[in-house]
């Protein structure tokens, strides 16, 4: 009865493993490649990241400090030349969002406020999230504003983010756009904006007076021109 039942047992395990054998080993096989697989995936995202993070320490290096009389050629080429690599070999790193800024930094100090555009755009359309968005916005707004393409500066601005440590910044960049479209009211509240939102240890003196040059122009001058007209009639009746 013990034997009979040991290969009734034995008999069992044959007919399943017939049935289900080749789905087990598809599924340890599958299992199994998934494992090695994913190891593969990030052995392969480490030394991506590590790779774009040398590229982008020699650009530093080479372009991180930019000297009072400005940078060399060579020192422009070198730079230019590693942010362009860093954006076409890894170009959903991080690291080709600094190169983007990067480029566009450049592009303004030659004064090329088009292909700044071009790399700030690049970025904003490339991943950049976060600080990164909010500085590469900020950025393109001003260059937008310099070329008097006002209404697309404060398009560029007109977005819902989490402005936090930014929001200074941001909202002095929407005062400028606006006194630069002579709309004193508009930005003297963006300035005020901006104002109370400096963070007590970031004083920004140069912003504060931009603020007050539109308050005392806004308070002073319509009290000036009273006394204009009562001295021009003064003047009037005594002729």
């Amino acid at each position: 009865m013990a034997d009979r039942t040991e290969e009734e047992q034995v008999e069992a395990l044959k007919t399943w493993f017939e049935e289900n054998g080749i789905s087990l080993i598809v599924s340890i096989v599958l299992a199994l490649g998934g494992v090695f697989g994913y190891r593969a995936w990030e052995d392969s995202t480490r030394e991506t990241g590590e790779a774009a993070s040398a590229i982008y320490e020699d650009m530093v290096a080479a372009v991180g400090t930019i000297p009072a009389g400005g940078l060399s050629e060579e020192m422009s080429a070198t730079g230019t030349t590693l942010a362009e690599r860093l954006k076409t070999e890894y170009g959903d790193s991080s690291y080709a969002i600094f190169a983007s800024l990067y480029l566009a930094k450049l592009a303004v100090l030659a004064g090329n406020l088009d292909q700044a555009a071009v790399e700030l755009n690049w970025a904003l359309a490339n991943g950049a999230e976060g600080s990164f968005e909010i500085l590469a916005r900020i950025r393109l707004s001003r260059v937008l504003s310099a070329q008097e393409k006002y209404e697309e500066a404060l398009a560029v601005l007109d977005v819902k983010l989490d402005l936090a440590a930014h929001k200074s910044s941001w909202d002095e960049a929407r005062g400028d756009i606006y006194f630069a479209m002579e709309r004193p009211d508009d930005a003297r509240e963006a300035y005020q904006l901006a104002v109370q939102s400096v963070s007590p240890d970031r004083a920004k003196p140069y912003l504060e007076m931009k603020l007050e040059d539109l308050t005392y122009a806004k308070v002073v001058v319509p009290d000036e021109a009273p006394e204009e007209a009562e001295t021009t009639s003064s003047a009037d009746g005594e002729q």
